[in-house]
């Protein structure tokens, strides 16, 4: 290091001699060890280095540059004088060491790529020799597939022709039947060759077969079935017993509580000085024990209570009316069991109309209920036959008046869905005119979602959704489906009288029913000389749904109409005179939306028309503003 140092030096000594500045111009450096403490320093610096390049193994140039490269270090933060000097040799001694290692490191990913490329030929045969010997290997593999393919073969049909000869050998010869050349029973000779006469009987006789089946089913019962009967009974009883004495026992406490809140309420009302409310629940307990003793010695038969009021557990047994105990329930228990059990039997024999009727006509109405209904829709039939579904709603809307209820509102929404998807709209009818659906507006929202028609409707939709919404009170919907049938002026009618509509309102009908008749109807003069909405807002609110042939008819229709007023005025300049809410920026914009869309004639008429209502109430305006000042001066 010190022989590169001197090296180093005297290259910047001829550095400077050759570029003509003087040696000695250059600042005196002090001496390196100008004292003992620099003295002790470098011997801890050689003992250092001494201690940590024993403990290195041979060949270990990294370690040692590090163990140099620390004491160097030292040195530079020792020796502050040549800090700068011994920094910048520091760095060229590193990037010099630095520049060998990066060139080590090129020559060694060299020298292994090298030895790659020379290895590649090599490798590049030995990968052809493996493919060649597993393309021999294949070849044997699929040989020898192919012979145990063949001998499986060979196996399977001698094991084929085996059995055949096996099956020949102890296979008995077919018997084969005679023909019955007799007459059918109760048939002549032409009956017996009627095809539909033939199906006819054995439509009969299998629905006899099946009748006798459900018979042999229901009259005939195993014992084990009686007795499981017998003890659910049994436990239904037990059950009642327990249910009507904890039902005595709360009556009575009831009795006891509602005795003693309404003294209490009674002592409040009053507060006399010398009793307290204790003292008057008590005496009205007392008094009321004393009343119930009366009434039992007058109807001894009835049972007696305790001291304390409190009736035992035998008693309230006795005190049981005598319709608890009436065994009819039980049979009618009974009845209702074989009425569900009978209903499952025609169901499950396909019977669906009789089961229809069966569950339209139960006792209490136990089957007329939303899931009865659930299991008519799972079943699907085929063919041209009324849907299992169909019927049980028909039974169900027809046994109202012999049943005397209605079905309840999720029962008659779920009939009305059935016939709809259907479409058998007379049902309908006929059960909206005779009164036997429970009604509600998801009832008259189904029938109105369900038309299709343009206004005005053909389905008699929106005439049944009218119906209803009358019984229901919903006028705005009935008035609603006026419009759509095309009967506006009994609509607009309707409305005035049941339920006067707002302005906004309106609007909405205009946008949901758009008809000329409808338009005609707002913007005519009533018996009040008012008009329902103003020219523009109407025609405005047509053209955002981009109603543009309807708009154009509508006009063509007021400017060759007279007003009533005058005969020699339209109808269109004596709405345009009373519209005050349509400005005149929107009946420009009015005329340049209707001569974009090309219809320059009936932008030209508005336009004129537009000019002689501005000119007129200009007009009408310096009349006024003359008039005004000659009334000041008259006062």
């Amino acid at each position: 290091m010190a022989k590169l140092h001197r090296e180093k030096t005297n290259e910047d000594l001829s550095t400077l001699s050759r570029s003509g500045t003087p040696v000695n111009c250059l600042p005196k450096l002090p001496p390196i060890i100008t004292s003992e403490i620099d003295r002790s320093f470098l011997l801890d610096l050689n003992d250092y280095i001494r201690y940590e390049t024993d403990k290195l193994s041979h060949g270990d140039d990294d370690q040692r540059y590090t163990i140099y490269k620390s004491v160097f270090n030292r040195i530079i933060e020792h020796v502050s004088a040549y800090k700068p000097l011994l920094t910048a040799i520091k760095k060229e001694y590193e990037d010099t060491i630095e520049a060998i290692k990066k060139g080590q490191r090129e020559a060694d990913f060299l020298h292994g790529k090298l030895k790659a490329m020379a290895s590649e030929p090599s490798t590049i045969r030995n990968y052809r020799k493996r493919a060649d010997e597993l393309d021999e290997r294949i070849l044997v593999i699929q040989k020898d597939n192919d012979r145990l393919q063949k001998e499986l073969n060979e196996l399977q049909q001698k094991r084929k022709e085996r059995e055949e000869l096996d099956r020949e050998v102890t296979e008995p010869p077919k018997r084969e039947l005679k023909k019955d050349s007799r007459m059918i029973p109760g048939l002549t000779l032409e009956e017996s060759t009627d095809l539909t006469l033939l199906y006819r009987n054995y439509e009969k006789l299998d629905r006899q077969l099946k009748e006798l089946n459900i018979s042999f089913r229901t009259r005939y019962v195993p014992k084990s079935h009686k007795l499981e009967l017998k003890e659910r009974l049994d436990n239904k009883v037990n059950e009642r017993d327990d249910l009507l004495r904890q039902g005595q026992i709360y009556r009575y406490k009831r009795s006891k509580l509602k005795i003693a809140v309404e003294a209490a309420q009674a002592y409040n009302r009053v507060k006399p000085p010398h009793q307290t409310v204790g003292d008057a629940v008590i005496f009205a307990l007392a008094q009321a024990r004393g009343l119930q003793k009366q009434e039992k010695e007058l109807s001894p038969g009835e049972g007696q209570q305790q001291r304390d009021g409190s009736p035992s557990a035998p008693q309230t047994l006795t005190t049981t009316s005598f319709d608890d105990d009436d065994p009819s329930k039980e049979k009618k228990l009974k009845m209702m069991l074989e009425y569900i059990e009978k209903f499952n039997e025609l169901f499950e024999d396909g019977m669906y109309e009789d089961a229809a009727i069966h569950a339209a006509n139960s006792p209490k109405g136990i089957l007329r209920t939303s899931a009865t209904l659930a299991k008519f829709r799972d079943v699907k039939v085929h063919g041209n036959v009324r849907s299992p579904l169909l019927a049980f709603c028909d039974a169900v809307m027809a046994s109202v008046s012999a049943v005397g209820s209605k079905p309840n509102h999720k029962l008659s929404d779920e009939c009305v869905e059935c016939v709809l998807n259907e479409n058998r709209l007379d049902l309908l009818a006929h059960w909206i005119a005779q009164d036997r659906l429970s009604l509600n507006h998801q009832i008259g929202d189904r029938i109105v979602d369900h038309c299709n028609c343009q206004v005005p409707c053909k389905c008699s939709c929106q005439a049944l959704a009218q119906n209803v919404y009358s019984k229901l009170h919903l006028y705005r919907q009935a008035v609603i489906c006026m419009l759509k049938q095309g009967r506006v002026h009994t609509g607009m009618e309707y409305a005035k009288h049941k339920y006067p509509l707002s302005k906004q309102e309106y609007l909405e009908l205009l946008r949901t029913c758009p008809s000329l008749p409808l338009m005609h109807s707002l913007v005519e003069e009533d018996g009040e000389g008012t008009r329902t909405l103003p020219l523009g807002v109407v025609i405005l609110v047509l053209l955002e749904n981009s109603h543009f042939d309807l708009v154009i008819r509508f006009m063509q229709d007021l400017q060759n109409t007279p007003s009533a007023d005058d005969q020699n005025t339209s109808l269109f300049h004596s709405a345009m005179m009373d519209d005050v809410d349509t400005t005149a920026e929107q009946w420009d914009s009015l005329v340049k939306l209707l001569r974009d869309q090309g219809y320059e004639e009936t932008s030209v008429k508005l336009l004129s028309s537009i000019h002689v209502l501005s000119a007129v109430k200009t007009v009408l305006y310096d009349s006024l503003k003359v008039e005004s000042p000659e009334n000041e001066s008259a006062s």
